[in-house]
Formats: C-alpha cells, structure tokens, sequence
C-alpha cells in the first residue's frame, strides 16, 4: 500500500490565517476551490507516493537535514503560472535553495521522478481555473500588493488521508548538529 506525502514549509499561523483568507476571498470571487484543499505552504518537494513500509526510512532521512540555518522568506505580491496557477511569490534565497537541495539529495532513493529545482510560491488558485478565469484573476491580482516576512525554522511532511492533506511530522532547524548518514 502507498501513502502520497510532499514536504513543505508552512507560514506561521497568523502569516497562514492571512493568506487562507486571500484564498477564500479568490474562491469566492472566481468559484475557484482547490486550492482551499492543502494547508497554506511553499512546496519544497512536490507530492509523491510511498510505500508504508518506508515511512520511517523517510522520516529518518528528513531529520538528516535539520542542520539548515533559520532563515527569512519573504512573500511579496501576486503572479501566475499560465493557464490555472495563481500565486503569491515567495522570494527566492540562498536559505530555501539549500533546505531544498539538502531534502532533496536526501530523499531520492524515495521518489521515482527527480525533484527538479525550486520555484517557492504560494498558491491561492489552481486546477479547477479555466483559461478565460485565469486571465480575469491576474489581471486583478496583478494590482494588489503583498508584503510579509517570517523567519523559517522548521519543514513539514504532509500526508494525504484520501480527502486531505494534513501535517504528519515537523523537522525542527538544529543547526551545527553533527550529521551522520548511514544507508540502510
């Protein structure tokens, strides 16, 4: 049996409680509601099935990069991936590059697809966009302004329970821990 996981940051609750608003807001205004599914979050390992019997491999191979660096993210403004995504962009840095490329190498022998590089956003419309909508939606996010910063020092790894995401185990920073690697 598989289980579907992704690994992510999530805002803290009062940055998340803001945008899960602005994502509401897009819904209603657009009847657009997928993106309403997942937790407010910057994907930094995009979904990928596993099987049960290697979740604790995974989890033990996450805790291997909690050696990162606190670091700032900033969210600035609205964008879009054409046709469907709407987004707020999360400000590439030197910080989010390496967690990503750190939980990256380490979970590889895990993913069938290799990660690619990252594109840190967060979105607030997707899949269910059509065409003639997306166009409606940038065009009126385009315009609006957004600005926070949060300090990131933690990871999540999501599961899916059938009908929703949810937090399955937190990966606190602890930067200068010594980290060893034993494959298994």
């Amino acid at each position: 049996m598989e289980s579907l996981f992704f690994v992510a940051i999530l805002p803290p609750p009062e940055i998340s409680a803001g945008i899960d608003e602005i994502r509401k807001q897009c819904s209603i205004d657009y009847q657009v509601y997928s993106a309403l599914n997942p937790p407010v979050h910057i994907t930094l390992i995009p979904p990928f099935k596993l099987n049960v019997t290697l979740e604790n491999k995974l989890i033990t191979s996450l805790q291997y990069c909690r050696n990162f660096r606190p670091f700032e993210q900033e969210l600035r403004d609205f964008d879009g991936f054409p046709p469907k995504v709407i987004f707020i962009r999360a400000n590439k840095n030197s910080g989010i590059t390496a967690l990503h490329k750190s939980i990256a190498t380490k979970i590889r022998p895990y993913l069938k697809e290799k990660p690619g590089s990252i594109n840190p956003h967060i979105t607030i419309a997707y899949r269910d966009v059509e065409e003639h909508v997306y166009e409606k939606i940038i065009q009126d996010y385009s315009k609006k302004r957004l600005r926070a910063n949060f300090n990131v020092n933690k990871f999540a790894l999501l599961k899916h329970d059938g009908k929703k995401w949810n937090l399955f185990k937190e990966f606190d920073s602890r930067p200068g821990e010594e980290q060893y690697s034993i494959d298994l």
